[in-house]
């Protein structure tokens, strides 16, 4: 009888939203004009553009520190090489990141640490927590050791791994947690994970999301919308985060 409830009639709790986005422009990794992503100066710049909630990627260095960073491999973005999270932190704060975009200035990838500091506390953060494999918890695991030194500002803690959210809603507390889903196929997992927002890719949301997330109470996050017309649509349809590349004065 449990398990019958638990997989059909649970709704996520209404307190657990009530400091997040409210019907708002989230930027997407910082706004990127004159700063490559995931830095504090982009960051800084998307405070500065009045954005009030931020998106960032955080992924486990090898001596387990987390860093700012969308992607594993150094060669991606930086003037280094090898992944992230083999590497010390060390030498990852030593590599130049936006080389290969051709941004003026040397920029370096920053820890969590870093950003919480930089960042007013009065701007809300969601914390994507990347994974290397499927059951990679470092990056959680890390984050619930910081979390007397985030619980001071809104976050939301989202990732594409339901285990890893699993792991946050065990010992982080009362931190609200956001499953991104960028298929349809995988919308069945919401009714095991219990989520309290659901981060869809903007071109899957449709009757049947937004019914699935009226009816369990789900609040939605829709990523990446970069056109006026589709923010439009989804404030509309009760979306109330949208994340997007683009400056707020554009849309």
């Amino acid at each position: 009888m449990f398990v019958f409830s638990f997989r059909y009639f649970w709704v996520s709790e209404v307190s657990l939203k009530e400091g997040g986005p409210g019907f708002e422009l989230v930027s997407h990794r910082g706004v990127t004009i004159n700063a490559p992503e995931n830095t504090i100066e982009s960051y800084v710049d998307a405070v500065k553009k009045g954005f009030r909630w931020i998106e960032l990627d955080v992924m486990c260095t090898k001596d387990r520190a987390l860093v700012c960073s969308h992607n594993y491999d150094l060669e991606r973005e930086t003037d280094s090489f090898g992944y992230i999270h083999q590497t010390l932190l060390k030498h990852v704060k030593n590599a130049y990141t936006g080389v290969l975009k051709g941004y003026s200035g040397g920029f370096r990838i920053p820890t969590l640490e870093d950003v919480l500091v930089s960042v007013p506390s009065n701007v809300g953060l969601n914390i994507e927590i990347k994974y290397s494999s499927l059951f990679d918890l470092s990056g959680a695991r890390a984050l619930c050791k910081m979390k007397k030194k985030i619980n001071n500002r809104n976050i939301i803690i989202s990732s594409f791994n339901p285990i890893v959210l699993v792991y946050i809603k065990m010992f982080f507390g009362q931190a609200p947690v956001g499953f991104l889903v960028e298929s349809k196929k995988y919308l069945w997992i919401t009714n095991w994970l219990h989520p309290d927002y659901l981060h869809p890719r903007a071109d899957i949301i449709d009757r049947d999301v937004l019914n699935l997330c009226f009816k369990r109470n789900l609040a939605i996050l829709a990523w990446t919308v970069n056109s006026r017309s589709a923010v439009k649509w989804c404030f509309n349809n009760k979306v109330i985060g949208v994340i997007t590349d683009r400056e707020r004065s554009t849309l």
